[in-house]
């Protein structure tokens, strides 16, 4: 009985030792693939371009304008971001004040915007994370403070009865004469939008936006007789049009 204890027991030495290696190994690949989902604090840079706006400049001969932003990767959770862009409006067209039956544009009327802006923000990721990749596709909510510091107008021709801004006539005349000068913007931007990679470190990305005015900077006409109150800011369109907006980006994911 006992040769056969003896036996049995050399049988169990033996497996362990051909064995113990693989269990081994097994449980470095296992402390190496928990490695791999470990959460990181920072998992990289994104740098995009809206097409949204360049298409809107290509179709629209009336604007111009050009915007990028840079997102950073936190926990695949926040991705606080910047963006900052540059844009020019000639919004005269838009405005018909000679009361002819074919509703033409006046003569001589002149609306030009131009400036740069600039948008400070976070977006929250919903989707489910995959810690163990880069680069993953991500669903968000976010928001935006933006601002256009210090964009320029150019104005003249506009008849002081039009609703377009409040007027005292007290000076006889019945038009703006040609001034410029600047003024200031700040509003409020929701964001809802996705992004998804293409090819290696490319991804494109859609979002939708709903934006709400903080404050526009009245500035003073001729000789301090009236007030303009501009419509128009960069960055943000007309107020008068509606509140939402639309970005189509591509981006690359530096890492």
């Amino acid at each position: 009985m006992k040769g056969m204890s003896t036996y049995i027991w050399r049988i169990i030495s033996l497996l362990l030792v051909l064995f113990l290696p693989c269990f081994s190994l097994s449980a470095e690949e296992n402390k190496d693939e928990d490695k791999k989902a470990e959460k990181k604090f920072f998992y990289g840079v994104y740098v995009d371009y809206d097409l949204g706006d360049l298409l809107m400049s290509a179709i629209n001969s009336q604007r111009f304008g050009t915007n990028a932003s840079i997102e950073v990767d936190l926990m695949h959770l926040l991705y606080p971001a910047f963006e900052f862009g540059y844009e020019e409006y000639d919004s005269a067209p838009d405005y018909c004040y000679n009361n002819t039956s074919g509703n033409e544009q006046t003569q001589g009327v002149k609306n030009d915007i131009k400036g740069i802006y600039y948008k400070l923000g976070v977006n929250i990721n919903l989707l489910k994370k995959d810690y163990s990749q880069k680069l993953t596709p991500y669903g968000f909510l976010g928001f935006r403070y933006a601002v256009a510091p210090h964009y320029s107008y150019d104005i003249a021709g506009f008849a002081l009865n039009s609703s377009y801004w409040p007027i005292d006539d007290s000076n006889g005349s019945d038009r703006i004469g040609w001034q410029s000068g600047n003024s200031k913007a700040h509003w409020m931007e929701f964001i809802a939008g996705v992004s998804t990679p293409i090819y290696k470190g490319f991804c494109m990305g859609a979002e939708l936006r709903f934006k709400q005015f903080l404050s526009i900077r009245d500035v003073k006409g001729e000789n301090d007789l009236y007030l303009i109150t501009p419509s128009y800011a960069p960055g943000y369109g007309d107020k008068e049009d509606g509140k939402w907006g639309f970005r189509y980006t591509i981006s690359y994911f530096f890492h």
